[in-house]
């Protein structure tokens, strides 16, 4: 299982212009700010969808920002640019990515083709 990182190791305020910064550093760290800043308009909006980060009640009376620090993360994750192509799982074998942390995985970014395990090569390989 992959390890997390400790959110006590975190001593910044939860909100505020602290939580704007990590926001900002998410959306360009997703390789493509301006769209996933385009997309967080539509989060728990009646004609959107629901932020894939937690469950946050659908209001009767929206605003524009109906987000938090961890919304954010977690769409600019889903509307990456970053690509993971089969040529990341040749480089490196299941028992490596097994020890990663979660971050790091995610920085490969979304998947780009149907893999299965090869035990024989402990790495995922393309499927048709």
């Amino acid at each position: 299982m992959a390890k997390s990182q400790d959110p006590r190791a975190n001593h910044d305020a939860a909100g505020g212009w602290p939580a704007l910064a990590a926001s900002a550093t998410a959306l360009v760290g997703a390789g493509n700010p301006l769209t996933a800043a385009k997309t967080l308009l539509s989060v728990n909006q009646p004609e959107g969808f629901d932020c894939p980060g937690c469950a946050w009640g659908d209001p009767k009376h929206t605003s524009s920002f109906e987000f938090c620090e961890n919304g954010v993360k977690a769409v600019s994750w889903e509307a990456t640019s970053k690509r993971c192509t089969p040529d990341v799982f040749a480089r490196h074998s299941v028992s490596w990515l097994m020890v990663q942390d979660d971050h790091t995985l995610e920085s490969f970014g979304r998947l780009t083709a149907p893999m299965m395990y090869d035990a024989a090569s402990d790495h995922y390989v393309p499927i048709a």
